[in-house]
């Protein structure tokens, strides 16, 4: 298992969603661009207090090609949705242990983008919460969440 927010970690993310049908079966058809930006919050200790870590995911017809971190934002062209949002919360998204659609409707994360689209695809991100939630994918050097060791 790799540690969280390493090369290895980033591929295993990429092949766990690209291992089920049932997700590209729900992703509408066609090229998806997502920016999502964690913003350190002083409750993590993977993202310091005031840092950011930029990542973008690449999909086409529901498979993701690229999944990448970036050393800065990301631009907005081309990109169909931007998610920014607090450390503790994408990493407690990641272990599965905070729902990703109650975090947006809460207001938690900013979701920038056609938010019929993302509404009308809700189901997708639940299937990929289902599917984080139940495998072992991530090692947490520092401390899972909610970080009480």
């Amino acid at each position: 298992m790799p540690d969280i927010f390493t090369a290895e970690w980033y591929d295993a993310m990429l092949e766990l969603a690209n291992s089920r049908d049932d997700l590209a079966e729900k992703v509408p058809q066609g090229e998806w661009r997502v920016a999502i930006e964690i913003e350190g919050d002083g409750i993590s200790p993977y993202t310091p207090k005031g840092e950011f870590k930029y990542f973008f995911v690449y999909m086409v017809d529901g498979k993701i090609k690229e999944i990448r971190p970036s050393e800065e934002k990301i631009s907005g062209k081309g990109l169909n949705y931007r998610i920014t949002g607090p450390a503790s919360v994408f990493e407690s998204m990641a272990a599965g242990i905070v729902d990703p659609i109650e975090k947006g409707l809460d207001g938690t994360l900013t979701i920038r983008g056609d938010m019929r689209m993302m509404m009308q695809n809700a189901d997708l991100a639940n299937i990929i919460f289902d599917l984080y939630k139940s495998s072992d994918l991530t090692d947490w050097p520092k401390g899972k969440p909610p970080y009480d060791k």
